[in-house]
């Protein structure tokens, strides 16, 4: 198996990219293009492909490295260890992240106003979930199935079992209601765990009448069958070298799932915040087209100096999604006024003063993230020149 698919890094780039370009928008009330906004319950836009991509891709990176390693005979109980290692810290990171900045001020009208007691409530109601916390739990379940099981069949037999385990779990009935196979935002069983498990105050409420939280307990379970598929996808082309005729069957493959995902979707809504199966299916296909595009172009034909930018977020994917988050959350923790005016976000400072006079109230929002993008380009360029990667 070939050690470094420059498709992969090209696919995990671009999905970086545009996880930067919908979470950074100068105002939530002008994101732009509703595809530049996650589904507000059932449904699926380009924004809600990110997520799904990026496990993806993490599953096939599994394929080149674990596998890799398994093959040079490493022994199983120390790739154990530095998976458990790799995706506890991921957790870590997202706490991190979820946590900043701590209940500390970062405006002068803030500091007057601060207290020690601040701080502390402020760390009681961190949220629990996160996009990091995902991944890494996604990590500590998808590597634990490769590493346990080092045949192909097995392999299968156990991403089956948590996509079969996910199906059980969410039709089991429940007391007052809740379960009974629901998938809407009030009663269904993701909501009911982790309102049990991680408690209301510690969650992130989305859709109608405050849903399951969007990186909830049970959804993880299909999230690691999203990188399994990953994992199974480049392990089957690095058994032979790239062909036209081969990333054609990667496509062709890739359409029917997506098309079974939304063949089943009457049965059961394609669902980001709940991780459904038939959303499992619909991106998981996707994906596979998107990185027989993106191998076609970087591995077989060559282009790869055209993609070199995309290559480049792919180097650094975690630091790129770490970074941009710290900033995110200064540029709205911070606050500043201008000519004696109310203090406000530096976003919104930036936003209004900086896109809106010359590109308007929802242009200069969309171009206020792409500035973000375009300055995360530059620090990723300058470490992928350098050869620095950030590894957990």
């Amino acid at each position: 198996m070939r050690q470094r698919l420059v498709s992969l890094d090209v696919m995990r780039g671009a999905t970086v990219a545009l996880m930067i370009q919908v979470n950074n928008p100068g105002s939530w009330e002008w994101s732009g293009s509703s595809q530049l906004r996650h589904a507000l319950w059932h449904g699926c836009t380009l924004t809600d492909l990110v997520f799904p991509f990026f496990l993806f891709a993490m599953g096939g990176a599994m394929a080149l490295s674990l596998e890799h390693r398994r093959a040079a005979g490493e022994r199983p109980t120390a790739l154990a260890r530095q998976a458990a290692r790799r995706g506890l810290t991921i957790i870590l990171l997202g706490l991190l992240l979820n946590a900043f900045p701590f209940g500390l001020p970062l405006d002068p009208t803030a500091l007057r106003a601060f207290t020690p007691a601040a701080m502390a409530q402020s760390l009681a109601e961190v949220r629990l979930p996160g996009v990091l916390q995902r991944i890494g739990a996604t990590w500590l379940l998808a590597a634990g199935v490769i590493i346990a099981w080092p045949d192909t069949r097995r392999r299968l037999v156990a991403g089956a079992g948590l996509f079969l385990l996910y199906e059980a779990v969410m039709r089991l009935p429940l007391v007052d209601g809740w379960g009974r196979g629901s998938f809407e935002a009030v009663d269904n069983l993701a909501r009911w765990v982790d309102l049990h498990v991680i408690g209301a105050a510690r969650m992130l409420s989305v859709g109608t009448e405050g849903g399951s939280d969007p990186e909830g307990l049970v959804p993880t379970l299909n999230a690691a069958v999203t990188a399994l598929l990953g994992f199974a996808t480049v392990a089957w082309l690095g058994r032979a070298p790239l062909s036209w005729r081969r990333l054609a069957c990667l496509a062709g493959a890739g359409a029917l799932v997506a098309a079974a995902g939304l063949a089943a979707a009457p049965l059961e809504p394609i669902n980001k915040s709940l991780w459904t199966s038939t959303y499992v299916l619909l991106t998981g296909g996707l994906a596979a087209i998107a990185l027989a595009v993106a191998a076609a172009v970087a591995d077989v034909l060559g282009w790869r100096s055209l993609l070199r930018p995309l290559e480049a977020f792919g180097y650094n994917p975690l630091l790129m999604f770490f970074g941009s988050g710290l900033l995110a959350r200064v540029l709205v923790h911070a606050r500043w006024s201008l000519d004696g005016a109310a203090p406000v976000t530096l976003r919104t400072l930036g936003y209004r003063h900086l896109f809106v006079p010359w590109a308007g109230v929802e242009w200069g929002s969309v171009l206020f993230a792409t500035a973000q993008v375009l300055l995360w380009a530059i620090v990723a360029w300058i470490l992928y020149r350098r050869g620095w990667s950030w590894r957990v």
